[in-house]
This record gives C-alpha cells, sequence and structure tokens, in this order.
C-alpha cells in the first residue's frame, strides 16, 4: 500500500515515455516484424509447414502481438490520463496505421487456419495443446472471413474511419466541463464529469435534479453531432458485419466473439426484460416509500437512504477495506489486488480532461494490469476500487494462458469484479452498527444491482433498436425517442420520467466503443449472484472453486468452464435464480 494519504497516480513510464528512444525503438521493431512475417507465406500456401515450423511461425505471430498490445495499451493509457494530450493523441494515431500493417502481414495465416481442412489442421492442434481453444476458435470465424485483399482494405479504412470516430467522440466528450452552480456553496468552479456524477447519489433532491439537468444539457447540445458519430459507427458496423461477413444479426458478431449461442444471450435479455421491471419495480416502491415520496422520479433512483452525505475515506483507508473483504475470502485475491497499487499501476486521482469513467487494462499476462478511476473519497468509489481491482486479479490468475488466452472473453470477464463488490457489501454489511446503516447498505447493493442487471440489459435492448432504426434512416431525434420508450418499458408507472433523459443514451460510451458490450454486465452480475448464493452455502470451501473459474482466464468457452465448477445450464431457471437473490436481498430492507 502506498504511503501517501491523496489517491495515487500510475507511472507509465513504467511502459514507455512519450517521444523517448525506447518507444521509438519498439515501434521500429514491430514494423520489421510485420515486414518479415510474410516471409512464413510460400511455406504456409504451398503446404509444406512442418509441426516445428508451425511452432516458430506462432512464436512469431505471439511475439508481434504482445509488441503491438504493448505499444498501444501505453498509447491508450496516456490518451486515458489526457485526453487533450496531443502527443498521446499523435502517437495513437501512427500506432492505428502501424498495427493495420502488422494486422495485414499476417492476413494470410489467418485466412490459410481459418480455411485449412479439419484433416490438415488436426496435426497442428494435437502439437499446440496449451493454444488449442484459441487455434480452434480463429477456425469458427471460417464463415465470416472475406479474402485477404478485402481484409487489408477494411483494416485500412478502419483508421480514418470507425476509429476515428471513436477517438474523435472521446476527445469531444472527454473535454466536457460541468457548471457548479446548484451546488451548495460552489464558487463557480467547473466540474469534470466524474465530479458531477456523486451529485447524482446527493441525500438533497434538489441537488440530484440539478446534477442530471446539467450532464444531460452539456450532452444534448452537441446531440447532432454525437448521433451523427454513433449513426456512421453504427452503419460501418452493419455494412462490415451484416452485408460483407454475413452474420444473421449485429449481435451475433458480439456473441461470436463471446463464444456464446445467439440463444443464451436472447434468453439472457428475454428474462431480463421481464424480471427487471418486476423485480425493481418493487424496490422502487418500497425505496419511494422509505424516503416519503409518493413515487420516484429518475432523479431519485440512486438516492441514499441516509439523509446525510457519505463520510469522506481516505484513499489508504478506503484501499484497505477493500482488501479486509477481499482477504476474508482468499489471501491470493487480496494479494494480487494489492499489487496493483504496489506497482505504480493504479490512477485514482481527479485530473482535467482525464477519461471519464473505470476500466482495468491488462496489456501483458506477464505484467500488472492498469488500473484507472477518480477517487473521490465516496463509499461509491469504494466500489468501484474492488471492482476494478477484481478484474486485475482475474488476469493476474490467468495469466499462466498466454496473450492469446488469458483475458476471460466478456461474459465471464465481469465475474472477479462483481464479486469483489459483493465481498465488499458483505464488510460493509458487517460493519453496520445499527437498522439505518444496514438499510443505507441494502440501499446501495440494490442500486448497484439495478444498475448492473436491468439497466445494462435495457441498455441492451435498445442497442438492438437502434441498430435496426439507423438502418432505416432514423433522425437523432427518434433514436431519442426509442431510448426514453425504452425507459418507459424499464420503469413501468413506478418512476417518473422527464425529457431530458432521453438524450442519456449519446453518453454511454460502451454504445460508441464496444458495441454489444453491455449485455455482459447482466450476464456477469447475475452469475456471481448464482456463485454468491453457492458461497453463502459452502463457506470458505468454495473459495477454489470460485479461483479455479478465474484462473481458465479465455482459455475454454465460458460454458465449459462454468460447468467444470459445477454451474448452470444458462436456462430461464438460472438466470431467475439470479434475481432471485436480489429479491432476497430486497426482502431484508
Amino acid at each position: 500500500m502506498t504511503s501517501t494519504q491523496s489517491p495515487p497516480h500510475w507511472d507509465l513510464s513504467l511502459l514507455y515515455t512519450l517521444g523517448s528512444p525506447e518507444l521509438h525503438k519498439d515501434m521500429a521493431i514491430l514494423k520489421a516484424l510485420a515486414e518479415s512475417f510474410p516471409l512464413w507465406k510460400d511455406k504456409v500456401l504451398t503446404g509444406d509447414l512442418s509441426v516445428p515450423e508451425f511452432e516458430s511461425l506462432l512464436a512469431d505471430y505471439t511475439h508481434l502481438n504482445e509488441l503491438a498490445d504493448k505499444l498501444m495499451g501505453f498509447a491508450s493509457l496516456s490518451f486515458a490520463e489526457d485526453t487533450k494530450n496531443q502527443a498521446a493523441l499523435s502517437l495513437m494515431g501512427q500506432l492505428e496505421e502501424l498495427l493495420a500493417e502488422a494486422r495485414n502481414s499476417t492476413l494470410f495465416f489467418q485466412l490459410w487456419w481459418k480455411d485449412l481442412e479439419d484433416s490438415a489442421a488436426e496435426p497442428y492442434l494435437e502439437a499446440m495443446g496449451p493454444l488449442n481453444y484459441y487455434l480452434k476458435r480463429m477456425r469458427a470465424y471460417r464463415p465470416h472471413s472475406l479474402s485477404e485483399a478485402e481484409e487489408r482494405v477494411i483494416n485500412y479504412k478502419d483508421i480514418t474511419g470507425a476509429e476515428a470516430l471513436v477517438t474523435l467522440y472521446d476527445s469531444i466528450t472527454g473535454a466536457y466541463s460541468f457548471s457548479s452552480d446548484f451546488v451548495p456553496g460552489s464558487k463557480g468552479e467547473k466540474l469534470s464529469r466524474e465530479e458531477l456524477s456523486m451529485y447524482v447519489r446527493s441525500p438533497l433532491p434538489q441537488v440530484r435534479k440539478a446534477a442530471y439537468k446539467e450532464l444531460y444539457k452539456v450532452f444534448s447540445e452537441d446531440s447532432l453531432v454525437l448521433s451523427q458519430i454513433y449513426q456512421a459507427l453504427v452503419r460501418d458496423w452493419r455494412l462490415e458485419n451484416i452485408r460483407l461477413r454475413s452474420y444473421p444479426s449485429p449481435q451475433s458478431v458480439r456473441n461470436k466473439a463471446n463464444d456464446l449461442p445467439d440463444s443464451v444471450v436472447q434468453c439472457l435479455l428475454e428474462v431480463c426484460s421481464t424480471e427487471a421491471p418486476r423485480v425493481f419495480g418493487e424496490y422502487f416502491a418500497k425505496k419511494a416509500s422509505l424516503l416519503g415520496l409518493s413515487k420516484l422520479t429518475r432523479y431519485d433512483l440512486y438516492a441514499p437512504y441516509s439523509a446525510s452525505e457519505d463520510e469522506y475515506v481516505p484513499f489508504e483507508t478506503g484501499l484497505g477495506l477493500v482488501n479486509e473483504a477481499f482477504v476474508e475470502f482468499s489471501p491470493q485475491l487480496a494479494h494480487l489486488a494489492l499489487e496493483v497499487d504496489k506497482s505504480r499501476h493504479l490512477t485514482a486521482n481527479i485530473l482535467k480532461n482525464k477519461r471519464s469513467g473505470a476500466f482495468c487494462a491488462s496489456i501483458l499476462p506477464e505484467d500488472i494490469p492498469w488500473v484507472l478511476m477518480s477517487y473521490k473519497g465516496r463509499r461509491q468509489d469504494l466500489f468501484t476500487l474492488a471492482h476494478e481491482l477484481g478484474h486485475a486479479v482475474h488476469s493476474q490468475l490467468a495469466k499462466e494462458h498466454g496473450i492469446f488466452q488469458y483475458q476471460a472473453t466478456l461474459p465471464l470477464a465481469e465475474t472477479a469484479s462483481t464479486f469483489g463488490e459483493m465481498l465488499l457489501a458483505q464488510k460493509f454489511l458487517q460493519k453496520a452498527t445499527d437498522p439505518q446503516a444496514k438499510r443505507d447498505i441494502l440501499f446501495h447493493i440494490l442500486d448497484d444491482a439495478y444498475a448492473t442487471v436491468a439497466r445494462q440489459a435495457f441498455f441492451a435492448l435498445f442497442e438492438l433498436e437502434a441498430h435496426e432504426l439507423v438502418d432505416k434512416g432514423a433522425t437523432s431525434s427518434e433514436l431519442k425517442d426509442a431510448y426514453y420508450a425504452n425507459l418507459s418499458r424499464q420503469f413501468g408507472d413506478k418512476v417518473e420520467l422527464t425529457e431530458e433523459f432521453g438524450w442519456e443514451w449519446i453518453s454511454i460510451p460502451h454504445f460508441f466503443h464496444t458495441p454489444f458490450y453491455v449485455y455482459a454486465y447482466s450476464f456477469g452480475q447475475l452469475l456471481v449472484y448464482s456463485l454468491w448464493k453457492i458461497y453463502q452455502e459452502e463457506g470458505e470451501s468454495f473459495a477454489p472453486r470460485f479461483l479455479k473459474i478465474l484462473s481458465a482466464g479465455g482459455s475454454k468457452e465460458p460454458v465449459s468452464i462454468l460447468a467444470e465448477a459445477g454451474v448452470g445450464p444458462l436456462d430461464e431457471k438460472f438466470w431467475k435464480g439470479g434475481f432471485k437473490v436480489i429479491e432476497d436481498f430486497l426482502a431484508q430492507i
């Protein structure tokens, strides 16, 4: 644990320094690797590649990908640290072009491997046992692959197309500042989005309302531009994946990447679409009553039960609480979480132009992951810290699987993070000294359950609709109306909506960055509730089973990883079981 009393700031010089000789040297090495890799082409295409030579080819392929990930990882972290850093933006542009060249240099191998007959591929698969799953996953994309020339064009066009649009969205929204005039005692300071976000959980109704109005006022002022960026990204997604690659639906692209059958995801969303309004509708009604309101407004959704502001928790104290919660479950889990801070891979301070939100970036399997958040000393920040450190633990436990298999696919990627939050919630409940304090924690658990299960599932349902609407030429206003209707279905008559929330969708980075990512949150949270129920029944003997799930990383299909741990099948009964755990928490209020 660091000795400073202020939130820590990471040390990116442990990777590179912008403009340094080491950075340019590795960029030159990557360029040379990309230029030399095609020397394998004759061997590959003539069918004269021995098994030992295939192993050497994969070693070169691995080296190229590791260096590419390290370089782009550094550039991305530098940009996230300061979205107005011109040197970081310039580096990202250079690397995007260089990485496109590198991807193109390996296309012949990827396409050959996908198209190889099963009988011809089998000897290679037998020799590369540890990489078996990754190699089989590559072959699973055969129906959606294009010619080498077409793949090259797509790689090049993405640099100035989809990738540039996402960077533009981040640059525009990352520079937003918000008025603090609504804050009691304000002296006219400008707020970042992270600073503004803390006020939507204020105990003061007028502050919550004003914070939301300010947030969506600023976003709506750029609604036409942000909507155009989104529509261009959606069209690019559809043109490439539906028209060219022949995926059955826009979401199927993500399902394939997650190695999940479309039917599993459809079942998840269908259960959420019916169970979430019912279960959370009951919660919202009970919350309104306890807050002395006839009905919640959307401004009140995250209102705390306690009438006072959260007590400020210094970073060291907060990290200590997270560690205490983790160590009671597994000392190994706690040790790996603390390594992030000890290694100076954690930035939690509040900086102007810093990317909003929080993330954990695993760059290379042998390295400690990097975590970004903005720590303001509130209880919510402790849960964010536990969440992101959970991600970091997950990557470290699975590092032995190498660069292609250590990171879990999205549905399992939220397992450690959300379980970490549950451990912290349990610790808070244990420390609660009176019924009001306990109820306040239960409010937080249920608020988080809503935000992670229901909200994300309805985000996913909106994305499905939005992609179809854009294909039919929907305007910015029509997308706003569709999102507002989505909110109305989500809340029914339990929560009163106002018009500005129709613009919420343009403030959700995942819609722009990673289409159809969001259902992974609902998947992960409901899965964790199932695992939590097992933990409550089995106690400490469950920890090894849980760590086994994490240690598998992305080395097997998600359904197999869970089945080996005695979890599943992922059917309607399973997902409804997750909602039952939410109802159990609700019954304790």
